[in-house]
């Protein structure tokens, strides 16, 4: 079949492109692939003797794919799609800000010589739904597994995310702390323990209930082989239920302890008393903290638990507290009480939070007294952080895989933005499941970075998002004869390139070898 040439209308300007037939032996049918050639100008190709690509931040996320064999698992289970996941996952590492002018970023970048795909905002729309359909979830978490023997997996529940949407079924109204007045849904994602990786990822209806979600996640991961999985929950999974759960299946899981139980807030406050002594220290990322470990009695059931205290976070938080209450008082003190109000509910309005603390009357005027033990009972729980756990972990292990939580959470918390905005405005479960495994190999791509950076060094200079800023300056050039150059590389591109262990001398050609 031969080649020919059509000109495409995008954003209100003229390219032309070359256009190749094929036989698609999985579809059966006759497709298109399209390369980028020139833009139009008064209706004729403009004529260039060099085009110049943007190219230097493509090498550190070229390796980290290469390494994982993200494009062959894709191939293999995404087909034909293979090339537009990989466009638009390298888009979402290198310039997310530019999600929505993808189009200019692919024909400006050097990875359209690489993959070839169409990347109107029509063709994205329909390859998402597509992808959608695929179940490419739990298709990639078996041959990711089968690539890097993965054998023990860490499990993050995350924020819910909201939609502006009202056609789909699966939203629904739940818990939300960002959009309470939309319909949600409930996102968990897995990373290998071994390789910090993200691996899988699934969405459930809002309303489901936690421990709901923790059942379903454990018989996907176990049906794939993965049996050494650890749970990293959040402070709302934290009950009587969940725990007896987690324990009677053997999962272990670590999770910070919820005050609204007498027994934590007994061992916060018996804690304090004693820990702040020179042998219950330990560094945490330049921090000193002070760390106990007690058992916590959860209905019938003894859990381990580490009970830290941070002097920095106890000063910052009684500050906090104070002002809080002393300008919530305030107001309460200066308010008059209307005709069709009642004082009680003025003064539930607005102390919030913090109603406990206080007790008044009312004579025309607010006299408020502080609730003295009340207060006392708070303060003394400042810089206070209760974690349960299983197994046999030290104070330091426990704490940073849990803060690991939080630096997942804001890796994955920028789906909301890579769907449109917060909060999300796919219009289908397809095209949403198809964004979030987009978001997941952008995420996994981003994460073999890190390694590569924390194991060299370069962490220590540059962040994710500086380095590749540094080496987009670095630019491909590609002659009217078809020989390729790049632009001179600087002192500290190369520095950053020898770091990656990629000689700047073979940067040339690196992308195709």
């Amino acid at each position: 079949m031969k080649s020919f040439q059509r000109i495409k209308n995008v954003h209100g300007k003229q390219y032309l492109y070359e256009i190749t037939p094929y036989y698609d032996r999985e579809k059966k049918k006759i497709r298109q692939r399209s390369r980028y050639i020139a833009p139009i100008m008064d209706g004729k190709p403009v004529e260039r003797y060099a085009v110049t690509y943007t190219y230097g931040d493509l090498l550190p996320v070229i390796r980290a794919a290469r390494d994982l064999k993200l494009h062959d698992i894709l191939r293999k289970i995404a087909g034909e799609y293979a090339d537009i996941l990989m466009i638009m996952a390298i888009n979402r590492v290198i310039r997310p800000e530019a999600m929505d002018l993808i189009q200019e970023w692919y024909d400006d970048s050097y990875i359209s010589t690489i993959y070839v795909a169409d990347m109107s905002s029509a063709a994205l729309s329909r390859a998402m739904t597509a992808l959608g359909k695929m179940n490419l979830n739990h298709a990639f978490l078996n041959e990711i597994i089968k690539v890097m023997g993965i054998s023990g997996a860490l499990y993050y529940d995350l924020t819910s995310y909201s939609s502006q949407s009202r056609n789909i079924d699966f939203l629904e109204y739940g818990y939300s702390r960002s959009d309470p007045d939309y319909p949600q849904v409930n996102v968990s994602l897995v990373e290998s323990s071994e390789s910090g990786i993200p691996i899988f990822y699934d969405i459930y209806p809002g309303s489901v209930n936690d421990i709901t979600t923790v059942k379903n996640t454990i018989d996907v991961l176990r049906s794939a082989g993965l049996a050494d999985v650890t749970f990293i929950m959040d402070r709302g999974m934290f009950s009587s239920s969940s725990i007896v759960y987690l324990i009677e299946s053997g999962m272990d899981f670590i999770m910070p302890a919820s005050y609204t139980l007498k027994e934590i807030r007994r061992l916060a406050l018996s804690s304090r008393k004693t820990m702040e002594k020179a042998g219950n220290m330990i560094s945490m990322s330049g921090e000193i903290m002070f760390a106990v470990k007690r058992t916590a009695r959860i209905g019938n059931t003894d859990v381990s638990a580490w009970v830290y205290y941070d002097p920095e976070r106890d000063s910052r938080e009684r500050t906090v507290f104070y002002s809080s209450l002393k300008e919530r008082m305030d107001r309460l003190s200066s308010r008059t009480v209307r005709k069709w109000e009642k004082p009680g509910d003025v003064c539930d309005d607005i102390m919030g939070p913090y109603r406990n603390f206080i007790s008044f009357r009312y004579d025309g005027s607010y006299h408020i007294r502080i609730r003295d033990n009340a207060v006392s009972q708070r303060v003394n729980r400042c810089g206070i952080t209760v974690i349960a756990f299983t197994g046999d972990h030290d104070a330091e292990y426990v704490l940073s895989e849990y803060r690991k939580r939080d630096a997942v959470e804001k890796l994955f918390m920028p789906s909301r933005t890579f769907t449109g905005g917060e909060p999300l405005r796919v219009h289908g479960m397809d095209a949403l499941r198809g964004e979030m495994f987009v978001n997941l190999i952008a995420i996994a791509i981003r994460s073999r970075i890190l390694e590569y950076m924390r194991s060299s060094g370069l962490l220590k200079k540059y962040s994710v998002e500086k380095m590749l800023l540094e080496l987009h300056k670095l630019r491909k050039v590609i002659l009217n004869g078809g020989k390729e150059i790049t632009t001179e590389i600087t002192r500290k591109q190369k520095e950053i390139l020898g770091s990656l262990g990629i000689k700047p001398e073979h940067v040339p050609t690196f992308l195709k070898s």
